[in-house]
């Protein structure tokens, strides 16, 4: 049993996977390996290898994560430890679903949050969520777009393609004008660092608002 060579990191771990095992599970669901992780963009994940003999699907080592990295409560923690119960349930057990989170993985959530009063969700948006540790402020690369139409742009760019991309702008007839500005703004922060020229469409009254708090680049 993987699972019961638990460190101290993951003690805590087991602990609630053999509780919500018995409550929960019927104690049927064998130990899988148990780790923490710093993940950002998932708050936990279960993961086991895969493998088809004459149409035939079996499943192994399994290993169930949860990420540290957000400032979760211990009741969160364990809403999202049952989660990937749910998922490991589903496989060990053989049961075939129309989708990762399909109708069997929605009836055994539903019925688990009514009849032990969870909170458990398909999917949670990590960027409402702040981390367990403050993260220094990112600075970010912004182009500023206004088109000949009217519309108003906004792109948070990689360095790296920041020469291309303004090569790419002067040949660009539908643009007015351009700027490039540097600033520290959440908003930004969340957005994927671009390589071509894609942005966020936002009004004008935004995009002034915007472009008078960051720092322009000549």
């Amino acid at each position: 049993m993987p699972g019961r060579q638990a460190n101290p990191e993951t003690a805590a771990l087991l602990a609630a996977f053999d509780k919500y095992n018995a409550l929960i599970f019927d104690g049927r669901l064998p130990v899988p390996r148990l780790r923490l992780s710093k993940a950002k963009t998932r708050l936990g994940q279960m993961a086991c290898k895969r493998k088809t003999v004459r149409g035939r699907t079996t499943f192994s080592d399994y290993c169930i994560s949860v990420s540290t990295y957000y400032a979760l409560t211990q009741e969160q923690l364990d809403d999202v430890l049952i989660h990937e119960m749910i998922h490991y349930s589903i496989a060990y057990t053989g049961l075939r679903d129309n989708a990762p989170h399909g109708i069997v993985f929605r009836g055994m959530m539903d019925n688990i949050n009514r009849r032990f009063g969870r909170h458990i969700a398909v999917s949670v948006n990590t960027r409402s969520i702040r981390p367990r540790v403050p993260q220094a402020p990112r600075t970010c690369l912004v182009l500023a777009l206004k088109m000949k139409n009217g519309s108003r742009y906004l792109s948070s760019v990689s360095p790296a393609s920041a020469g291309r991309l303004e090569l790419s702008l002067l040949r660009a007839g539908e643009v007015e004008s351009h700027a490039w500005y540097q600033t520290e703004d959440e908003y930004f922060s969340s957005m994927p660092r671009v390589r071509s020229l894609r942005g966020r469409k936002v009004s004008a009254d935004f995009f002034d608002e915007m472009t008078r708090k960051m720092k322009r680049m000549e």
